[in-house]
């Protein structure tokens, strides 16, 4: 934007421009020879003067102008504004692992990768979890006409402790486990701050092996075993175990998931499907049809103006929530009689609490809870976001992973990995979900639902025996084959023959197709 220049700036063909967000004032010359007989004190006070007229009142950069004017250049910049700092959002630094534990089905391998991502994150009483950062807020700047320009706005970071075994302590700005726990965050994005949640499980970590006929360990929570598990022993979470060595004519059993970084020998695992499973003691789906029906009714009451004037149509819009409010309250039961805990203890209480306020709303007739609107969607949020934590968290069961197994019967309700080439002798292994073996498997049988990788089935002569069972649906891999494995989709068998990278499945005549992987 050019600004207005008195005539005498005019004849020497001077250009005076003002950039869009007023930052910048940029002279141009257009006229060099007009410019000889003018003094240069007399130039500058000139050229100021209309600077100020026209609002400007940020310094000139006289060195620039000296150059435009003693030297050939056409253009300078001779004024700028102070710019704005950007300040930095709140966040917090976690000293200690907090991912959730996770066993993802692979064909590729990456033994080192899969185990670190399956270990249990936990912190020791005492143990620091993480650090508030707090935003620093950003500096305004100043434009050449002395207009603010405001920096942009930070982010606040917020902590919610939700578990009596986990402390923030204020003054130092430290989130510290006040007991052995697996820390459980999540974060809530929103507008203006970041929200993070705190829970925790309980864990019990056993240092070194558990010994010969030891008595049974059984714990509401996750087990970490820093060694084997001799002959004789039984463990019980209902939570995740981890075993740092191998496992040897034991049963071990995890409410979830169950990862065993040596092998596992003439023992009998179990994951997934414990009745006490830490996360089957909240009704997830009682909590799931809350705000299903919580959503159908703000849907309903949106629509009541579109009705008024249809009596009919009225009545059975208000019948339609009546019936939605006494399904809520079927619902808010179950989750008001959930057994106490320690797994996620004051997240139970939290999500009855919201329950309660609930049915306190739901006792209103039709007037009162469109009066009460604004309470039932706050409640529906928060509903909302434990729904999100829990289904994550239930989700995250059933799974097995180990380097090898000989002699034993896993059963797991989703995938089983094994690591290693040791692979899988003479054991029986069904699961609800996929198998993925890289290594060899002889003599056993492995029953699974959905698909399975084996690096080599079989063998010539002794251990040649291999039953795999799967569904119409399976997609079975083997990298080598030999003859004699057996194969089942659901009643449809297939003896397979010598061969590498081999691809079987069912095509839509439920005939079984061979292809190369």
């Amino acid at each position: 934007m050019k600004i207005e220049l008195s005539d005498i700036l005019k004849k020497m063909g001077v250009i005076v421009e003002i950039s869009d967000d007023e930052m910048i004032v940029t002279l141009k010359k257009t006229l060099f020879s007009s410019w000889d007989n003018v003094d240069i004190h007399e130039f500058l006070n000139i050229l100021e003067s209309d600077l100020r007229k026209n609002g400007i009142i940020v310094s000139v950069d006289k060195s620039a102008l000296i150059n435009v004017y003693t030297q050939n250049k056409k253009e300078a910049v001779i004024a700028r504004g102070i710019p704005y700092k950007s300040g930095r959002d709140g966040y917090l630094e976690f000293i200690i692992k907090t991912d959730k534990p996770r066993i993802l089905y692979t064909e590729t391998f990456s033994e080192e990768d899969i185990f670190k991502m399956a270990s249990i994150p936990f912190a020791r009483k005492g143990d620091v979890i993480g650090k508030l950062h707090k935003p620093i807020k950003g500096e305004n700047g100043i434009s050449v006409r002395g207009r603010i320009i405001h920096a942009p706005p930070v982010r606040d970071v917020e902590v919610k402790i939700l578990s009596d075994s986990i402390v923030f302590k204020e003054d130092e700005d430290k989130i510290v486990a006040i007991a052995d726990i697996r820390p459980v965050v999540h974060k809530k994005d929103e507008n203006d701050k970041f929200v993070y949640f705190f829970n925790s499980i309980p864990m019990l970590i056993y240092e070194g092996s558990i010994t010969k006929n030891s008595r049974s360990v059984t714990f509401d929570g996750d087990i970490i075993i820093n060694g084997n598990v001799e002959k004789g022993n039984q463990i019980i979470a209902s939570g995740n175990v981890q075993i740092l060595g191998s496992v040897y004519e034991s049963v071990v059993q995890g409410g979830q998931n169950i990862i065993i970084h040596g092998g596992i020998v003439d023992s009998q695992l179990h994951a997934g499907f414990l009745p006490g499973n830490i996360f089957d003691k909240i009704e997830l789906h009682a909590v799931n049809l809350i705000v299903e029906k919580l959503s159908a009714i703000f849907v309903h009451i949106k629509e009541l103006p579109t009705v008024m004037n249809n009596s009919r149509h009225l009545s059975e819009k208000i019948k339609l929530i009546e019936t939605l409010k006494e399904e809520l309250k079927t619902s808010s039961r179950e989750i008001s009689m959930i057994r106490s805990s320690n797994v996620l203890q004051n997240l139970l209480e939290h999500l009855k609490s919201l329950v309660k306020t609930l049915n306190n709303i739901l006792d209103y007739d039709i007037i009162g809870l469109i009066k009460h609107l604004n309470s039932l969607k706050e409640i529906y949020e928060k509903i909302l976001f434990i729904s999100r934590i829990l289904a994550e968290e239930h989700e995250n069961k059933g799974r097995i992973l180990a380097k090898w197994v000989h002699d034993s019967k896993i059963y797991a309700m989703k995938d089983v990995i094994i690591t290693s080439e040791a692979g899988c002798y003479n054991t029986k292994i069904s699961t609800n979900g996929s198998v993925s073996i890289n290594g060899k498997v002889k003599m056993s049988t492995i029953e699974f639902d959905k698909n399975i990788f084996v690096k080599e089935a079989g063998s010539h002569g002794v251990g040649s025996y291999v039953l795999l069972k799967g569904s119409k649906n399976s997609i079975v891999k083997i990298l080598y084959g030999y003859e004699g494995v057996e194969l089942y989709f659901d009643k449809i068998g297939y003896k397979l023959k010598n061969g590498e990278k081999i691809k079987l499945y069912l095509d839509k005549d439920e005939k079984v197709v061979e292809d190369i992987i």
